[in-house]
């Protein structure tokens, strides 16, 4: 069986993955309805599955298995602090995600109002709309992590500090503009192992796909793949000792560099 490094991006309730198999240069594409579906494909050969998902949440201001960093009455995941430093201009891309709580009532369906509020409650701070939007993404992968997920396997990775660590410096552009695609895609051409002619290869194999995949979804689950696929001294870790949350989880980003951000 091959192993596989794969990079998943979650879309408007598809996820995006990208799998390189082996030492082959050449990656495949899927979409997938649900991140178990993805486990199921590539879990049991996977070196590492990154996805673009937070895991490990915050518990809230009062409990003490909480590890998150508290500041001025409000908690903070570590990993999203420093992601945002050596993002530099590019650090509003960094959500933070909701707590637990908050999250599963956003999964559930709640109002906004209910879920930030209970945000609130428990970290000191209210919820973007925008994170409040990735919750169902979260609590899937939280309960795959809690089932028959492997947190050695399954990481959370930031495309954003993913293409920050491979240009080597912080990146101007949005993703979303034609200056930001091309910021990026110049990044990739000097990560090892990658072909330039990949990335159209990749745009290709989407073309009957009937769920509409943005070019910034697939773009970022490149990155996140090539990410999970860094040789042993190149993977890393924001911060580089994460601590766990109340469920054992980790709470970091990995990215792939020859020195540490």
């Amino acid at each position: 069986m091959n192993t596989h490094a794969v990079g998943v991006d979650w879309s408007s309730g598809a996820w995006v993955a990208v799998a390189y198999a082996d030492e082959e240069d050449a990656p495949d594409v899927a979409v997938f309805d649900t991140i178990r579906e993805i486990w199921d494909a590539y879990g049991d050969a996977a070196s590492r599955v990154v996805v673009d998902v937070p895991i490990g949440l915050c518990e809230s201001l009062d409990a003490e298995a909480c590890s998150c960093t508290e500041r001025d009455g409000e908690l903070s995941r570590r990993c999203d602090d420093v992601a945002r430093t050596v993002l530099g201009p590019r650090s509003a891309s960094v959500f933070t995600p909701p707590a637990r709580a908050a999250a599963k009532l956003a999964a559930e369906g709640r109002e906004y109002a209910e879920v930030n509020a209970a945000n609130r409650d428990r970290t000191g701070k209210g919820l973007m709309r925008q994170s409040a939007n990735i919750a169902p993404a979260i609590v899937e992968v939280e309960r795959l992590l809690l089932g028959a997920g492997d947190p050695a396997v399954l990481l959370e990775g930031h495309p954003e500090v993913c293409f920050r660590a491979f240009a080597g410096a912080p990146l101007q552009h949005s993703k979303k503009t034609a200056p930001g695609v091309d910021e990026r895609l110049s990044a990739l051409e000097g990560v090892e192992g990658y072909d330039a002619g990949v990335w159209r290869g990749l745009a290709a194999e989407l073309r009957d796909e009937d769920r509409r995949v943005q070019l910034d979804d697939l773009l970022d689950a490149l990155a996140l793949a090539l990410t999970a696929r860094a040789p042993t001294d190149q993977f890393r870790r924001l911060p580089p000792e994460p601590p766990t949350d109340a469920e054992g989880l980790p709470m970091q980003m990995v990215y792939r560099a020859e020195r540490p951000l």
